[in-house]
């Protein structure tokens, strides 16, 4: 690791510790950030929609998105500090990411910005990513941080193309069809690694 990737992640540590730490002194609980989280990505979704009659509206969906997935990091964080972690809570929160996210390649779909096809393959490769991994803790393979495309890199490329949109048109699209490429290429990875662990484990 870099010095400079080094500083930058000590940064980010530190703010999310003090936004955690101001949280956790107020009346807002952690099921509270996962339902912001999950109404802010649908509000992205529409952003996005309509970015078809706006592309000015593309950054905006790109910084909801952002948003959406820092709120979506720092639940687990708050729930920890504030010791709430629950299973009920742990439900919620993987349920709504995915719903928020489904929306989000929704409304890219539907927008026109993103071809039908990456689109689609996009959408169901992240989903198929989530699941072998909560198909894989069920077994006792944990595949945290296996993997190019977990859901955090996935917002990062996709608002990081959003801002781009207006001024390069075509940006977002690009990036789909990277994120299908890699989602693949990471669906194959853990599909790989699990079978691996496993057979390890029979042997």
């Amino acid at each position: 690791m870099s010095w400079k990737r080094e500083i930058e992640n000590r940064i980010l540590i530190k703010i999310s510790n003090s936004l955690v730490n101001f949280i956790s002194t107020t009346s807002v609980t952690p099921i509270h950030l996962t339902f912001a989280s999950l109404f802010l990505a649908l509000i992205s979704s529409l952003f996005y929609y309509f970015s078809k009659d706006c592309l000015y509206f593309s950054p905006i969906a790109g910084a909801l998105l952002l948003l959406s997935g820092f709120l979506d990091a720092l639940d687990g964080a708050v729930a920890r500090r504030m010791k709430m972690e629950s299973k009920s809570g742990a439900f919620f929160d993987s349920t709504f990411d995915k719903i928020g996210e489904s929306a989000v390649f929704i409304g890219l779909i539907t927008s026109g910005l993103v071809t039908p096809f990456w689109g689609s393959l996009s959408l169901a490769s992240s989903i198929l990513i989530s699941y072998t991994r909560s198909r894989a803790e069920s077994l006792g393979v944990d595949l945290k941080g296996v993997g190019l495309m977990e859901r955090a890199e996935r917002i990062i490329i996709t608002s990081l193309a959003s801002f781009l949109e207006p001024f390069l048109q075509g940006s977002i699209n690009l990036a789909i069809i990277l994120l299908a490429i890699l989602s693949l290429i990471t669906l194959t990875h853990r599909i790989i690694y699990v079978n691996r662990i496993l057979s390890r484990k029979l042997s």
